[in-house]
């Protein structure tokens, strides 16, 4: 239903155009439809994926097998840090060690050519013994065995005889080094002791050069942190022999350990030699420096400098305080002694003169004052009495001004001596001033020298104090690397990891097989009827089960048989076999209905030739042309089937018609007449009428193109009620792109599993370029799905009746 309302959409009877039909026919995926589609190409490619998964998982268990075994052994060593202020050497390696890359460098350390290179040398790793028997450690062999780091390189073959001599070859030149009766031989700077019997066929040395067995070993031993916040530090050792591993593991550390200590005794030797040096100097700047210190005191008199300033600034308060006053004075006495010289008020101004305050403490001045009193009362009195010119009037007035010129005499006298005192007063100030200015810089000079006095005897007790540790350290062994763990013989190999190769095998198997599958399925051919809507942009008219052999599906019976062929439908054994061909049947004959419908876009009202095409040979185009147009005929169409193939004359192998018969080419070139190459089918009842391919030729695309085909398909169009045409494959040749524009519709045969997604592409792009009428696809030859049939055993009956 959902074909004819598709078909229908084009009402102009233009050609079919694919990217329009996939628009119309798409929908959103969904999830359901999804599943299914991964389920189908999980059970398409199940082989594939199953022999992938097989392929690679046997490939990692040979592996696995066969791979060498290797053996670890390991330990755990503490590195404990100096704890602050404890009697423990203070070298600056160890300092280093402390800080957060200790564990690193330790681990550089324990894995360092020094250490390597001495486990090597007392194990012999860089020797290896081989016999009839397998691999061997020499001390396994040899009762004594010793080679230096100077052993020459080479393989050697050490043998014995019945004689009781023992010969030695170079294995690589087969020169003969020695033969000797005793067991004590020494060569190539290898020194060992051979034991009575050695097995059959000798023994073989591999010695490989002591620096290259250096890197191999340090290549075998690790060493990681175990936790970021524990000073543990795990080693591993890995060897083919679990005894090895042990030993290496057990030596490495060992060496490790003697390393360290020889390092941080020559260190300590170093740094204590540094020390010696560094306090012989620093004794003799201390001792300069205390001398400098005390001469500087000494010169200074540096004593008890902060009470000398306290009394020096009680002293000149005392000092100013007692110029203050005095200037005061001075400068009181001065004004009134400048008053009594310019005032005119008479005696009055003498009496204040003489009320000055420290002139009233003074008795002389006290005294002249009382007799200036009483002369100058007396002079009152007698002025009253006498005149101006009295002498004994003019000897008061004369005596009362030479005791004010006394006054004033005495007041400038004491004026005077307060301006010295001043005076003096003021440079005792200035050279109070200038001692007590020059205390800070005493003590900031002082200060100075003390301090660094200090600090040099400071550093000087520090060296001391580092020395006397470094000297301690020189002479005992530093317990700072423990051994927590010791290493033990592993009794289990470590490499290969059977249940964890097994397990990645077994997953990069299937992911090998899926991938491989995928591969397949989007290079591969085209097996969905989803993937084949998508690909082409066509409706599905109709989809034919897988059948077990390809042959007429209605009982059909050719006249003109070279043989006599009976086409008659072959009932197949088996209840499934019958039902899965009635559902053949059944889809043919709704591609004859879907062709039906298609013929209501077309001008002439309905479809009168069809083109079966396909993209490659085996599609099943002969097959759905030959049943279609035999489906027609038992309907009672008047029909015509074309075998347009003429390369292949596919359509009378089919019918069993005799391949020299005259067909399609001898009618086209003219050679051979219609009416004397078509041949009839009988088919329930009625007839179908066939034209074969005739004679092959190469030039069948001219045929074709020719006006005698133009001129065939007229009148057959106008004596047939269908004329269907079998033709070649559109990605092989042209032929069908000629024959689909001359028809009024183009069917499309795909061939699930088979169709190939660029020819299918190729085949689509030359049926655009022709403008065929392409209206829709046949899928062939699909497997139907589990319980398809009895879902649909239903319509069995019906299908049996006709």
């Amino acid at each position: 239903m959902g074909s004819e309302l598709e078909l229908r959409g084009n009402r102009n009877g233009a050609p079919w155009e694919p990217e329009a039909a996939f628009e119309a026919t798409a929908r959103a995926p969904q999830p359901r439809d999804e599943l299914r589609s991964l389920t189908g190409m999980l059970r398409r490619r199940r082989t594939t994926i199953l022999f992938g998964l097989i392929t690679v998982f046997g490939a990692v268990t040979a592996i696995t097998y066969y791979w060498p075994k290797t053996y670890e052994s390991s330990a755990v060593i503490l590195v404990e840090e100096p704890a602050p202020g404890s009697e423990s050497p203070a070298l600056a390696m160890l300092e280093r060690i402390g800080q957060n890359n200790r564990i690193e460098t330790e681990i550089e350390l324990l894995r360092s050519r020094h250490v390597i290179s001495r486990s090597v040398d007392e194990l012999d790793l860089h020797v290896s013994i081989t016999s009839t028997a397998g691999e061997h450690r020499p001390l396994d062999v040899f009762p004594a065995f010793g080679a230096g780091p100077s052993v020459v390189p080479g393989t050697y073959r050490i043998e014995s005889g019945a004689d009781g001599f023992y010969t030695l070859w170079d294995a690589e030149t087969e020169t003969l080094l020695l033969r000797t009766d005793s067991s004590n031989v020494a060569f190539a700077g290898i020194s060992m002791t051979l034991p009575e019997t050695l097995p059959a066929g000798g023994i073989v040395l591999n010695i490989t050069a002591f620096p290259r067995a250096i890197e191999s070993v340090r290549s075998r031993v690790s060493a990681s942190q175990l936790r970021r916040e524990a000073d543990l530090i795990g080693v591993s050792c890995e060897s083919s022999n679990p005894a090895e591993a042990q030993a290496l593991c057990e030596t490495a550390l060992r060496n490790y350990i003697v390393f360290r200590t020889d390092l941080q005794r020559a260190e300590a030797a170093t740094t204590a030699a540094f020390l010696r040096q560094q306090v012989e100097q620093l004794g003799s700047r201390l001792r300069t420096s205390e001398n400098r210190l005390e001469a500087y005191k000494r010169r200074n008199s540096i004593v008890a400098l902060n009470e000398r300033a306290t009394a020096e600034v009680q002293q000149v308060t005392q000092l100013r305080t007692q110029r203050d006053a005095m200037e005061a004075e001075r400068l009181a006495l001065a004004t009134l002694i400048n008053d009594v010289e310019s005032d005119a008020r008479g005696s009055r101004k003498y009496r204040d003169l003489a009320s000055f305050p420290t002139f009233l403490m003074n008795d002389a001045v006290t005294s002249i004052l009382a007799n200036l009193v009483t002369l100058e009362n007396r002079r009152s009195d007698l002025a009253v009495l006498r005149t101006d010119r009295n002498p004994e009037l003019a000897a008061l007035t004369t005596r009362i001004s030479d005791i004010e010129n006394q006054l004033r005499s005495l007041a400038t006298s004491y004026e005077r001596s307060l301006a010295a005192q001043v005076e003096s007063l003021d440079k005792t100030l200035a050279r109070s001033n200038r001692q007590l200015a020059s205390i800070p810089t005493k003590q900031v000079e002082s200060a100075r020298l003390e301090r660094q006095t200090d600090l040099i005897e400071d550093l000087y007790r520090m060296l001391e104090t580092r020395l006397r540790e470094a000297e301690v350290a020189e002479a005992v062994d530093l317990p700072n690397v423990r051994i927590v763990d010791a290493a033990t013989v592993p009794f289990e190999p470590s490499a290969p990891n059977v249940p964890m190769n097994l397990a990645m095998g077994l997953f990069l198997g299937l992911a090998y097989g899926l991938a491989m599958g995928l591969y397949r399925e989007f290079r591969d051919p085209l097996h969905e009827r989803d993937e084949v809507a998508r690909e082409t942009g066509l409706p599905i008219l109709g989809i034919i089960p897988r059948l077990r052999s390809a042959g007429p599906l209605i009982p059909a019976v050719s006249a003109n048989s070279s043989d006599g062929h009976d086409t008659r439908r072959r009932r197949l054994p088996g209840k499934k076999h019958q039902q899965v061909g009635e559902l053949a049947l059944e889809a043919v004959r709704g591609l004859a209905a879907e062709l039906t419908f298609a013929g209501t876009n077309l001008k002439e009202g309905e479809v009168r030739s069809v083109a079966i095409t396909g993209a490659t040979r085996g599609e099943g185009k002969t097959f759905t042309a030959c049943n279609l147009a035999l489906v027609r005929a038992s309907h009672g169409a008047k029909t015509l089937l074309i075998d347009a193939d003429i390369r292949a004359s596919s359509v009378g192998k089919f019918f069993g018609l005799a391949s020299s018969a005259p067909g399609l080419s001898d009618v086209l070139a003219g050679s051979a007449d219609l009416a004397d190459v078509w041949q009839q089918v009988k088919v329930a009842g009625s007839e179908l009428w066939v034209i074969p391919a005739g004679t092959p030729t190469p030039h069948s695309v001219s045929l074709l193109e020719s006006s005698a085909f133009k001129t065939l398909l007229a009148r057959a169009a106008r004596y047939f009620d269908l004329v269907v045409i079998d033709t070649p494959p559109l990605s092989v040749t042209t032929d069908a792109a000629t024959i689909a524009t001359r028809v009024n519709a183009v069917v499309l045969v795909v061939r699930g599993g088979i169709a190939d997604r660029t020819a299918m592409e190729m085949t689509m792009e030359r049926l655009r370029r022709a403008r065929g009428r392409v209206v829709g696809v046949v899928i062939n030859d699909l497997p139907l799905p589990p319980g398809y049939i009895s879902r649909y055993s239903y319509a069995e009956p019906q299908l049996q009746t006709n």
